[in-house]
């Protein structure tokens, strides 16, 4: 039997070209042949698939810049080097990054409203930065970043390799890697190092979502992409044109998100964003019939009547106070915010549009929140805040300063319901920090939907383990930034099986190979028969991509693993490398596809694993 096909890898964040491949019977791609399975499998599928010479990053910094975040912006600087490490020694000239910071600001006078940066703070005294020993006022540690000012060295966007901006006077140093790996920190510093003069009215995920927005104020960096005012993932560069500079369409997106305090935005900050008819497009009544004309749109209130979609939206309040009510966040009544969380903007729709920019979202976004980790009381109850006075619940907690590394007592906050202004959440050396919980549930949304996208401290987490709970109140950024390097690192070596590999339990003593017909057997990784080999034959100095020849080899099972039950991949299973490729290599996996999409013909995939609104895997291609 000989069939054709255009079957496909693909990789966790990395673009791969497909190749059409003829198979004829049972044979797998370069003549070496497979054990043949006529009784039990249809068909060959034949997977060859060229790793591009870099691996493409795109790191997004959201840094707080409010009154309270002296000492965390020097911790996340000083500890960069768990990134540029990464970047430098363990993915080497594989590594393709760009880098940009925004941050929390959306003051409606003066705020960043999502622009990245390139301006640090002045080398000046700062009464919000001071030295825990002694009390005295701190200088921003921005002495240095003048000369890159003043030299128009400072970037928006650091870029790598050898049209970027990085170690770009480091040709005749000592150690040229060396020297370009300590300017990527300076650069890093200079634009982290943001002050604290921000709006202390943090609206982070608001400015995520302005910052990758084609309306929004970066626009010209990605605008390649843009297509109707609303970014295409699947956007195509036509080759010799300049890709766009961030958000490139085959990059793995990671953002970072860094605060002490949650985040509060309203949809009165991005109104054209908002899914909410009053406060998109306002009270406007052009026929006076009392119901707004926003209240016409038919991707906001569907199949309702305006007058049954505005009463749904806003009761019976008239238009104007239904929109100050709906979409406006009174700082005055509550500078948290806390008490009216309900009137925020969703935090899924905010996972909706950063899964709209990747053609595989669970496989190119990684989302980290080093936040204020959640509070409970001493039931385990997670901690709320809300409008009244604590001694309406219990007259021994007015006044009650809860300690921020403790539990919270059960009386003052009855199933974790407390009265009165928000307290912090937990404490370091840093200083206090307030539970992060819309930043958290963003994190888990990913997390939810495919492990490892997604990191933060989880409810149901160890809050004192480091290694399961990633939060701002550490003395050291270190372990928080070695985790999401870890899981970057997990996001390049992956990549999806866009077909369920045939499940073939193989012969035993006296008795014959037999198709997997039981879960048991299905999850078995020794039942799959794949094969994974790589190669990289001409150096950069040869007109090729690689930094070492390599010639072609199957790679040992202990490098690589097959991971089943991964319900983002469309073929069930994902391979999994022990270490990124080297730069320049091709990957090349061979294995059987049973053509009956029935029992046996895959891995078992639990459809519980995605959650929410995530996107489910591309279709398998196929014969």
């Amino acid at each position: 039997m000989q069939m054709k096909a255009t079957p496909r890898l693909r990789p966790m964040g990395t673009r791969f070209a497909a190749v059409l491949a003829t198979v004829a019977g049972l044979v797998a791609c370069n003549d070496h042949p497979v054990q043949p399975l006529d009784s039990v499998v249809t068909a060959v599928n034949r997977q060859e698939n060229r790793l591009p010479a870099k691996t493409k990053l795109d790191f997004l910094f959201l840094v707080d810049n409010s009154g309270s975040m002296c000492e965390e912006q020097r911790n996340l600087t000083a500890n960069f080097q768990a990134f540029s490490e990464f970047l430098f020694d363990e993915l080497g000239a594989a590594a393709d990054y760009r880098i940009a910071v925004t941050t929390t600001d959306l003051h409606p006078d003066d705020g960043e409203k999502g622009r990245f940066v390139a301006e640090p703070a002045p080398a000046v005294p700062s009464l919000n930065c001071q030295d825990q020993a002694t009390g005295e006022a701190l200088a921003p540690d921005t002495a240095d970043c003048q000369e890159l000012l003043d030299n128009g060295d400072l970037p928006v966007v650091i870029q790598s390799g050898p049209d970027g901006n990085i170690g770009r006077n480091c040709a005749n140093a000592a150690d040229p890697q060396a020297c370009a790996r300590d300017d990527l920190e300076r650069k890093f510093r200079c634009l982290a190092t943001l002050g604290t003069q921000g709006d202390g009215f943090e609206k982070g995920l608001e400015a995520l979502r302005l910052s990758l927005s084609c309306d929004g104020p970066n626009r010209a960096l990605f605008e390649q992409c843009c297509d109707g005012g609303r970014y295409n993932p699947a956007c195509v560069i036509p080759e010799g044109n300049q890709e766009p500079t961030f958000l490139r369409p085959d990059a793995i997106l990671v953002v970072v998100i860094v605060s002490d305090e949650d985040d509060c935005s309203d949809p009165a900050s991005n109104p054209a964003a908002s899914k909410r008819a009053i406060c998109k497009y306002g009270a406007v009544d052009s026929d006076g019939d009392g119901v707004p004309d926003g209240y016409r749109d038919q991707e906001i209130c569907g199949n309702r009547s305006a007058q049954e979609c505005y009463s749904a939206e806003c009761g019976n309040l008239d238009p104007e106070t239904c929109r100050m009510q709906r979409c406006v966040i009174s700082r005055s009544q509550n500078s948290n915010c806390e008490w009216f969380r309900s009137d925020l903007t969703p935090v899924q729709d905010y996972y909706r549009f950063l899964t709209s920019l990747k053609a595989q979202p669970l496989e190119q976004i990684l989302f980290a929140a080093i936040v204020g980790k959640r509070a409970f009381t001493e039931q385990g109850f997670e901690v709320t805040y809300n409008q009244g006075l604590p001694g309406d619940v219990d007259p021994t907690c007015e006044g009650l300063r809860f300690d921020p590394n403790q539990p919270v007592p059960d009386r003052c906050c009855p199933q974790g319901r407390c009265l009165g202004t928000i307290q912090s959440s937990c404490r370091s050396g840093n200083g206090d920090a307030f539970a992060g919980r819309r930043y958290l549930q963003l994190a888990e949304a990913f997390e939810d939907s495919r492990e490892g996208s997604g990191i933060g401290c989880p409810a149901d987490a160890d809050q004192s383990n480091e290694d399961v709970c990633v939060n701002i109140c550490v003395n050291n950024f270190q372990r928080p930034l070695q985790k999401i390097k870890e899981q970057v690192a997990k996001l390049i070596a992956n990549y999806c099986l866009d077909k369920p590999p045939a499940c073939v339990v193989p012969a035993g003593a006296g008795g014959a190979s037999h198709r997997c017909e039981t879960a048991a057997e299905r999850n078995d990784a020794a039942n799959y028969n794949i094969r994974v080999r790589q190669q990289c034959l001409r150096t950069i100095d040869q007109g090729g991509l690689c930094q070492d020849i390599e010639a072609a080899q199957y790679l040992a099972r202990t490098e690589w693993n097959l991971v089943l039950n991964q319900a983002s991949c469309a073929g069930g299973a994902a391979i999994q490398l022990a270490s990124p490729p080297p730069a320049g290599a091709e990957v090349f996996v061979e294995f059987l596809v049973e053509l009956s999409r029935g029992q046996g013909a895959g891995p078992v995939v639990d459809a519980s694993v995605g959650g929410g609104d995530a996107p489910a895997g591309d279709a398998a291609v196929g014969p």
